[in-house]
């Protein structure tokens, strides 16, 4: 017979006071599964498939990309640990697969509740031949072909005459169709079409050759046969994915192909990282496809057009009663959210408390991985307060000792939002138990501070180092002479540092081959450009402004070296614009909305800060704006479109702000700060730049005629080349006077618009924007106790935003 709740806790609380185990701690971690059982009312259950090992040709990440989901789905999204199943390497073969998922998600579900499946490793294709006869039309046979999840038992390709052993697409598909609830989630980090190498850059390819053979194995087959039984479903009968329940993330597109790569520390699949780091900064208002189009982002940005992931929506076919043409219309995912967080949006979660409590381990699976390189020694997070964990306004400091990967070891600082004694906090400091002293007096118990895993944390004190460094990694087919030309070269190059290839790298330098003037994104390159040196990103996709001009034929390595310099410094100070992002992590109460002009008036992204409430409507005085609409995607804009920006203050203090755009051509322009944004009646000297009121907002970049007439006196026009471009919005509470006097006599106008200017000196203005921040985050700093002579950025003295987006 089983126990009531209260007599079951009754027992709990007397087994603890036995053991002389303070009863704080575990009420807590009691309300917390409490509290994530009470908020949903079907079970979450989710099956998480990851195979590094396979014996022919191995994957490095993909038992990783588990890791980051378990976390992420524990402690974030509340799965309960039991309903977690994982199958990682040996345990992944395809009979235990097909398994796992009829007995842990198609026999336990039930209708209200939600499902999770992830499978990270290989993908491949298999021929198929159909015979049309079964299709009722006509008597020939055609050959197609179907995508294949690669099992650790999976038959390597070049083994003829052995049956495939995969699990068919086909099968996958009749697994999630038998699942009761429509609340599913599909996560495919894999590909089926090989690109003809292993590598993209530096890059592994997650998808092999097709095999030789067209039979399938006989286990699969009856498989598929019992599937379609259970289901009613006629042999040949196909599955429409369209109408399959939920949610299917895909890692790239069909014709394309998902990738993975070695950070520093770690490796992992690009869009299992990009997505799982998003999802820790959801808010229950927050709808995945917001999540997804943010990860889309991240992957383009390193694979190019060769990577880009595809979210598809289960929809269903209602034929109205009259019609002869059947209506299709989308089940209704996109108007709920099939993730609902139940933790605030965090930065990672403690994963354990050693040491006698003076020690915790940390996972920080919720930076964006250019920060995440950057938590060193001194870097300082603190506990979200919540309002099952933080019952006694408790907040614990973790100041950063080491960390490896996604992983560091951190000291545990004790914080309090009410009074607290002297002797309460130096019996903690000593990992002393006052649990004694407590009892003693049972009508004012006083607390006994401890920190607890599956805490969640955030970013206090950011330190970025100083000097910020460009890594360069040499591709491994150059020759000898050229790695060491290039390496001498680029160590004449100031903050530039030559790394090898097991360590990750900003870019890579390489020759310009034949397959990068035919793969180029805007006009094809010149063939002469064949033979010299540039750039690349991680996945081979050329920056930018990096292949020299000039005379017909190749050019040695230190002269392209010496060219590079300039763009090196641009690159440089891109990076570290991009360090101060903390959209998700900072109280400023700022938000933006980015719109176009033309050739349509609609706001087509935006983006908001921790410290904006949910409830906070956007505005916009562009007249004809639409309302905003979610993206599947990187946000497309056309040559020549104009864009604006518009951003509001929705705090009580003045905000000062700059905009840098990251323009396709590999310059940095800037939106002159010289320019007031209120020309009849602001006072403000030059020095001070731009500012907006509490409670208002303003253009970006203003509208200086009282009465314009057209389109041409908003915003800024995309003059191209085709490719990626951002914009990035960075606030603060004091003025940016150092970034103004580095940019003054440093603009040049190359547009017609004329406040949208091209920084001359990027590197020093980026690096000027670090003092603004510094001199901002500099009582927050002090009164946290840290010294140190990198910088030190509090996390809620600045506000930095970005929009990416592709130039056709």
């Amino acid at each position: 017979m089983g126990l009531k709740r209260r007599e079951f806790l009754q027992r709990a609380s007397l087994a603890l006071g036995a053991l002389g185990i303070s009863e704080g701690p575990w009420w807590r971690l009691h309300s917390r599964y409490s509290t994530a059982l009470a908020q949903t009312t079907g079970r979450k259950l989710a099956l998480l498939i990851g195979i590094n090992e396979y014996p022919d040709a191995a994957l490095s990440g993909c038992v990783t990309d588990v890791e980051m989901q378990q976390e992420l789905l524990v402690h974030k999204f509340g799965f309960l640990p039991t309903d977690i199943l994982t199958l990682t390497n040996k345990q992944a073969t395809r009979e235990n697969i097909e398994t796992a998922f009829i007995n842990h998600l198609t026999n336990q579900a039930r209708p209200d509740d939600l499902v999770l499946f992830h499978f990270s490793g290989y993908g491949s294709r298999v021929s198929k031949m159909i015979n049309e006869n079964e299709q009722n039309e006509s008597s020939s046979s055609k050959l197609t072909f179907q995508n294949t999840l690669v099992p650790v038992d999976g038959v390597p390709p070049n083994n003829e005459g052995r049956a495939i052993n995969d699990v068919l697409e086909e099968t996958l598909w009749l697994l999630v169709q038998s699942l009761e609830t429509t609340k599913v989630l599909t996560v495919l980090d894999t590909s089926y079409v090989y690109p003809g190498k292993s590598l993209q850059g530096f890059l592994r390819v997650r998808s092999r050759p097709s095999s030789t053979t067209e039979e399938i194995n006989k286990k699969e087959k009856a498989m598929q046969t019992l599937l379609r039984d259970r289901q009613n479903l006629a042999r040949g009968e196909l599955i429409n994915q369209n109408q399959l329940p939920g949610l299917i993330l895909n890692a790239s597109r069909d014709s394309q192909f998902a990738t993975e790569t070695d950070w520093n520390g770690f490796s992992s699949g690009l869009f299992t990282y990009a997505l799982t780091q998003n999802l820790w900064h959801t808010t229950p208002a927050t709808k995945l496809q917001i999540s997804f189009a943010q990860a889309t982002s991240f992957v383009e940005q390193l694979a190019g057009t060769y990577q880009q992931p595809k979210l598809k929506e289960a929809t269903k076919q209602n034929i109205a009663q009259f019609t002869e043409e059947a209506t299709i219309t989308p089940v209704a995912t996109r108007y709920q959210n099939i993730l609902t967080p139940l933790l605030p949006a965090s930065s990672g979660v403690v994963t354990a408390v050693e040491d006698n409590g003076k020690t915790a381990t940390l996972w920080l699976g919720g930076l964006p991985i250019n920060v995440l390189d950057a938590v060193k020694s001194n870097s300082l997070f603190t506990t979200v307060p919540s309002s099952d964990l933080n019952s006694n306004n408790y907040q614990f400091k973790l100041q950063i000792r080491s960390r490896t990967g996604l992983t560091a070891k951190a000291s545990i600082i004790i914080e309090t939002n009410t009074s607290q004694s002297d002797q309460e906090k130096q019996q903690f400091e000593n990992g002393e138990n006052s649990n004694s002293q407590t009892q003693k007096n049972t009508q004012t118990p006083s607390p006994n501070p401890q920190l607890l895993a599956g805490e969640v944390v955030r970013e206090k004190i950011r330190i970025l180092p100083k000097p910020t460094e460009l890594t360069i990694a040499l591709d491994p087919e150059l020759s000898r002479i050229e790695r060491v030309d290039a390496t001498s070269g680029f160590s004449a190059e100031s903050q530039v540092t030559v790394v090898n290839n097991t360590q990750a790298a900003d870019y890579i330098f390489s020759r310009v081959r034949e397959t990068t003037i035919a793969q180029s994104l805007s006009a094809p390159l010149p063939s002469m450009y064949q033979g010299r040196y540039a750039l690349f990103s991680l996945g081979q996709v050329l920056i930018p402004n990096s292949v020299g001009e000039g005379a017909e034929g190749a050019e040695a390595v230190k002269v392209a070296v010496q060219r590079l310099s300039s763009q090196l410094k641009t690159l440089l100070a891109a990076k570290i614009l991009r360090l101060t992002s903390n959209e998700s992590s900072t109280q400023i109460k700022v938000r933006a909305n980015f719109a176009t002009i033309t050739p349509e008036a609609k706001i087509v992204m935006r983006r908001e800060t921790l410290g904006v409430s949910n409830e906070a409507k956007f505005k916009t005085n562009i007249e004809g704006v639409g309302s905003f609409g979610v993206s599947d995607g990187l946000l497309t804009l056309p040559v020549g479109s104009r864009i604006q920006c518009r951003l509001y203050n929705d705090g009580d203090h003045p905000v000062y702000f700059m905009l840098f755009s990251l323009d396709s051509s590999g310059r940095i322009f800037v939106l002159d700060p010289t320019v007031s944004n209120q020309p009849l009646n602001n006072d403000d000297p030059p020095q001070v730049g731009f500012a907006i009121s509490p409670e208002d907002s303003v253009n970006m970049p203003p509208v200086i005629s009282n009465f314009p007439r057209d389109t041409e006196s908003f915003g800024w026009k995309l003059i191209g080349p085709e490719g990626l471009a951002e914009s990035l919005i960075i606030c603060s509470h004091q003025p940016f006077k150092e970034t103004i006097a580095a940019l003054n006599g440093e603009l040049h106008q190359v547009r017609d618009d004329g406040l949208i200017q091209e920084v001359l000196n990027p590197l020093n203005v980026a690096q000027a924007v670090l003092r603004d921040l510094q001199s901002a985050s500099q009582s927050a700093v002090q009164s946290s106790g840290l010294s140190t002579d990198d910088y030190a950025l509090d996390i809620n003295s600045w506000a930095t935003m970005s929009f990416l987006y592709r130039i056709v």
